[in-house]
């Protein structure tokens, strides 16, 4: 038997908090009494001795009521909130998210998981101070640099939540750092609020006129690396084909008919397919997936970094692998009239879209052909030329064609969101510069490779179910009914009715106000809103279910290049057949931390590409400062209301004290700002006339005028009713009449 004293002992001696693997291995707990060993740290959290934060890791619980664990999210204007994440015996004390004062921060930071302590309640929302840091964000900040005399300088940091200077010491000198250079720093003290914090330079980054400075301060301000390890490098260099062995046991593809589908720009293709009809109807379709996980070994030095990074990174001007180049665009890369290694989903499909049957295998494959989504496109749309240069692919490409469409119409039957939001595309010329700003173009051979991967994905992780292989599954909880219904509310002011009445929001309720906004002036505003209320999707080894995508049971196993849970899904899937020892157990290996860990990572790219995009977009819009456009009411605040700029998609504030002749305040349900006198209005959707006075793009600013005020029309207005009546008005009036 465990002792469960000793177990708490050891989480409070622990200074950040532990996992349940890392605890395991401290006890020395190995095998099947890893299950045992689970079950006791769930006992002991329920009994409220120890608390459970996300990814089943532990540490000491709050001792007073009021005290509640979460983490920080400061805003850019100093204050911050707590999530709480409320133990299995703490009867939850407030509603929502604790505010915290900035004078009352301590030394936590952005980021940071906080012990805070409910004190009140003020303007109907709870209240609070930090007590202490329980585990640090990130130990590293970007800022600029500034000389202070011999014994150092000062480091102002990029981040605006960040609102505390760093000291440090004197940079090396081979650095070679002069004032206002942006450098890296490493946080060594962490003092209070709003001392300066202390810390060293570990690395100059560049200068405001470097190339690509802009985005390269996001990414590591973020904590991304660009530059893999020389060891890891190294390490990609010496793998080779094997062809003797690496074709064991493989299921030959090499005669199949064999397409990939791709970008034009693509270096690396992850995916191809091949299709046969079936007897009775139906389609047989087979989704070929680079064998990633053959090169990348569990628990070499290449593994361990590509699991660091858990995921490419694509932020608008470049791209951050996951793996180096030399697996992604060579190895593992289905280039056509090469031989490939592949993990291939063979699935059969009837005519109206359902999974008849599947089977996996581990596959060698020869693609025949290299598309892009642009030829096939145009084939599609019946352009000769291309339809007569590649004859003997119609066939093939049209049965693709119609087992997607059945493929796409059962699953929004079933319930699916088409959440396909249009996506910026910034364009670059020669020299790096933002010269234009679209949206990429959807074609339907983008959304026929989309059906197919999606249907792999399905079909594996039904297997994987089935046979009671753990993976980490694609997870979609099931949308907040609260946030849901403030959508509802929202929404009914637009006329148009979200929940269908009969107990709860369902997919079909929300898909339907999704195509109703669509119809409306500002039809691509308001889906955003709807989005917003739903949670994001996650990596977890618990199959809850896809929301979005109505799927009872779905996993990513289409592109290991570039995210790490496939990787792990293919080895799962390798292994069980060739009736092999599974690499993950559920207890041993720890998914719940592999689920955490990758799902955050992915939350990091997803932010560090929006504000790569951003910045490029603010470079592209400084050319119109001074320049009249109009715009869109995109969202409303308590502080004020954002505008979208209708001719280029991107976003400014207008803050309420921009707001002449009233004092304007949110309404209950977010969609407007009104005047309390007046009644004047601006709401969701409605249409305005802005100046850009500044456009700030490293600072992410975009600063605003909003034209045509009431106050301002009505003393454009009086000022021209005086003049008309005054006697030198009617002087001029009478001259010029007479002439």
């Amino acid at each position: 038997m465990f002792d469960e004293e000793q177990i708490i002992q050891e989480i409070k001696k622990s200074p950040r908090p532990v996992s349940a693997s890392e605890l395991a291995r401290r006890f020395h707990v190995r095998g099947p009494q890893r299950r045992e060993f689970r079950k006791l740290l769930e006992q002991i959290a329920r009994s409220n001795r120890i608390a459970r934060l996300p990814g089943k890791r532990f540490t000491m619980p709050s001792t007073e009521k009021s005290v509640v664990l979460g983490r920080l999210q400061i805003t850019s204007r100093g204050f911050g909130f707590v999530r709480p994440d409320w133990g299995p015996k703490q009867e939850p004390i407030f509603k929502g998210d604790l505010f915290i004062p900035q004078r009352h921060m301590r030394d936590a930071l952005d980021g940071d998981t906080v012990k805070a302590a409910f004190d009140r309640v003020e303007n109907e929302g709870p209240v609070g101070r930090i007590e202490s840091v329980v585990e640090r964000a990130q130990p590293t900040v970007v800022g600029w640099y500034q000389t202070r005399g011999k014994k150092g300088g000062v480091v102002t940091p990029r981040n605006s939540k960040m609102d505390r200077k760093i000291n440090v010491a004197p940079p090396k000198k081979d650095f070679g750092i002069k004032d206002f250079d942006w450098v890296m720093v490493k946080i060594t003290e962490y003092t209070r609020a709003p001392d300066a914090l202390v810390g060293e330079v570990v690395e100059r980054l560049g200068d405001e006129e470097d190339k690509g400075i802009d985005v390269l301060l996001v990414i590591r301000d973020l904590g991304i690396i660009e530059e893999f390890s020389p060891s890891t490098l190294q390490d990609a260099e010496d793998l080779e084909f094997d062809w003797e062995n690496d074709l064991k046991d493989r299921t030959d593809f090499k005669n199949h008919l064999t397409i990939t589908i791709d970008p034009k720009t693509a270096k690396d293709y992850d995916d191809a397919l091949s299709i046969e009809k079936l007897g009775g109807g139906g389609w047989k379709l087979f989704v070929h997936i680079a064998d990633v996980a053959h090169f990348l070994q569990q628990g070499t030095g290449l593994d361990d970094e590509a699991l660091e990074r858990a995921t490419s990174v694509y932020p608008v001007d470049r791209v951050v692998p996951m793996l180096p180049e030399r697996i992604s665009n060579y190895l593992c890369s289905l280039v056509p009239h090469e031989d490939r290694l592949t993990m291939s989903a063979e699935i059969d499909i009837s005519p109206s879209g359902e999974i008849l049957g599947s089977r996996f295998h581990n596959s060698v494959i020869h693609s025949d052909q290299r598309f892009a989504y642009e030829q096939v496109q145009a084939i599609f749309d019946g352009q000769q030329p291309l339809r007569s240069k590649f004859e003997e692919y119609l066939p093939m490409l049209e049965d693709l064609r119609a087992c997607a469409q059945a493929l796409r119409t059962r699953r929004f039957d079933r319930g699916a969101l088409d959440l396909d939001i249009p996506e910026l595309n910034v364009i670059f010329d020669e020299t790096g510069a933002a010269t234009d700003l679209q949206f990429y173009p959807r074609f339907e051979a983008h959304k026929l490779v989309e059906e197919c991967m999606l249907i792999a994905n399905e079909a594996v992780a039904q297997h994987m179910e089935k046979n009671r292989i753990p993976i980490l599954y694609r997870i979609h909880e099931v949308a907040d009914e609260d946030r849901l219904e403030k959508v509802a509310g929202l929404l009914r002011y637009f006329g148009i009715k979200l929940s269908s009445g009969d107990g709860g929001i369902s997919q079909f309720d929300i898909q339907r106000a999704l195509e109703q906004v669509q119809k409306l002036e500002a039809g691509h505003i308001l889906p955003r809103l709807i989005l917003r209320a739903m949670k994001r999707a996650e990596y977890d080894p618990e199959n809850l279910g896809h929301f979005g995508l109505a799927s009872e049971c779905y996993c990513h196993f289409t592109s290991p290049i570039r995210r790490y849970p496939d990787v792990i899904v293919h080895r799962q899937l390798k292994a069980h057949i060739r009736n092999n020892p599974l690499p993950y157990d559920s207890e041993d290996n720890d998914l719940d931390n592999l689920g955490e860990h990758t799902s955050r990572l992915e939350r990091r790219a997803q932010q560090a590409e929006w504000e790569a995009t951003e910045i490029k977009s603010l470079e592209f819009m400084k050319r119109y400062e001074g320049q009249e456009f109009e715009a869109w009411v995109a969202s409303v605040t308590s502080f004020g209301f954002f505008v979208e700029i209708a001719q280029h998609p991107v976003e400014g504030l207008i803050h309420r004290t921009q707001l002449k002749g009233d004092r304007y305040e949110m309404d209950d349900l977010g969609v407007m700002m009104v005047g309390k006198k007046t009644g004047h209005s601006y709401k969701l959707g409605d249409k305005v006339k802005v100046q850009i006075m500044r456009v700030d793009p490293m600072a992410r600013k975009l600063e605003l005028e909003l034209l045509e005020q009431p106050e301002l029309m009505g003393r454009l207005a009086r000022k021209q009713r005086k003049m008309r009546s005054s006697p030198q008005s009617n002087r001029r009036k009478g001259g010029k009449r007479r002439k």
